[in-house]
């Protein structure tokens, strides 16, 4: 392979690397962007996954033109290289953002204190069920 070829599949390991990595960090992206079901689960679905995508996609790319490569060993090094760089720097920024979501909920817990009664601790805000119904039952008639 020539110069001009090795430069274009860095530029594009490059790219894939800070596209990947803005990605994952995604700048506005809260918790509750992941919140699956009620709130009151607490269950959230933040897929380790996608820091695996645009590798792949790369990857799959390098495979459509393997015929620049002059033999699978270095098709594979150079795919298994472009891989690794992009998916641990989609990894860097899925650990900036949770390290973010850290810090921003310690800011909110330190600025929104919780209230106490008699020794127990609850937050600071009731949040009711969205089903619960304001109408009273009569349970002595079942």
């Amino acid at each position: 392979m020539d110069i001009l070829t090795w430069t274009i599949l860095v530029v594009v390991a490059i790219l894939a690397s800070a596209f990947n990595y803005y990605l994952n960090l995604a700048p506005g992206a809260d918790p509750e962007d992941f919140q699956v079901g009620p709130t009151q689960l607490g269950i959230t679905c933040d897929c380790s996954l996608n820091i695996l995508i645009i590798g792949g996609i790369v990857v799959l790319a390098l495979s459509a033109v393997s015929g620049l490569f002059e033999s699978r060993l270095e098709l594979y090094i150079v795919g298994i290289a472009a891989f690794s760089m992009i998916t641990i720097a989609g990894f860097i920024g899925r650990r900036r953002r949770h390290h973010e979501w850290k810090e921003l909920r310690i800011a909110i817990e330190r600025s929104v204190p919780g209230t106490s009664f008699l020794g127990f601790k609850r937050a600071p805000v009731d949040i009711p069920f969205e089903d619960e119904d304001d109408e009273e039952f009569d349970y002595d008639a079942y």
